[in-house]
């Protein structure tokens, strides 16, 4: 049981630590807002994750093989999200960046959240991923002790990878860095969002 929920565990992390939309969404968020609000915004994405390892787990495959049009449909509105994701990011990079504050206003922290929550829905790499190589990778015969197991690693790795690296690039240092290189990273990472989205749409 243990080395099986250890694989999936370093299949789980090498899979959250590749370049993706969470990992643009953190990075963004940790240096434009308060410290809190990117700490939020991580753990809505890690609910998700655990969300997606769960259904993987316990059906989302058998849905998507029986009923193709609900696989497309969360696919599409996916892509839709990243694209306008993107493309604000890239009106938006000439922008002075405004002076980050430290404190989180009320309700900052729902809506990081709320945004980490979407993000991670729309997000095509989780789902793909979920669905098959993290569903592949249990063995036959498990049992659902040592699925939820696996389950509940999925987030306690995101919180822990994501919430290191919110960490880090919140930094009074990191933020002076972005705000130098803030309208070619935001156009970058605009285009990378874009090239997401439309990639999801059409494979």
């Amino acid at each position: 049981m243990i080395h099986s929920v250890l694989a999936i565990a370093l299949i789980c992390l090498l899979a959250i630590m590749s370049p993706g939309p969470n990992f643009v969404a953190v990075t963004h968020r940790a240096v434009t807002a308060p410290r809190g609000e990117a700490m939020a915004l991580v753990a809505g994405i890690a609910c998700i994750s655990a969300g997606w390892a769960a259904a993987a787990l316990f059906g989302l495959g058998i849905v998507f093989r029986l009923f193709p049009w609900v696989f497309w449909t969360v696919k599409l509105l996916g892509a839709a999200y990243l694209v306008w994701f993107g493309v604000s990011l890239l009106r938006h990079a000439g922008r002075p960046l405004p002076t980050r504050s430290t404190q989180l206003t009320r309700g900052s922290a729902w809506r990081a959240f709320r945004d980490g929550v979407v993000t991670n829905l729309s997000n095509p790499k989780a789902m793909v991923f979920y669905a098959s190589v993290f569903a592949g990778a249990v063995p036959v015969g498990t049992t659902q002790v040592t699925m939820w197991l696996m389950v509940a690693v999925v987030p306690v790795i995101a919180l822990l990878w994501y919430g290191l690296v919110a960490w880090l690039l919140s930094s009074e240092q990191a933020a002076r860095l972005y705000r130098r290189a803030k309208p070619w990273l935001e156009r970058g990472c605009g285009t990378l969002l874009i090239g997401f989205g439309v990639r999801q749409a059409l494979v």
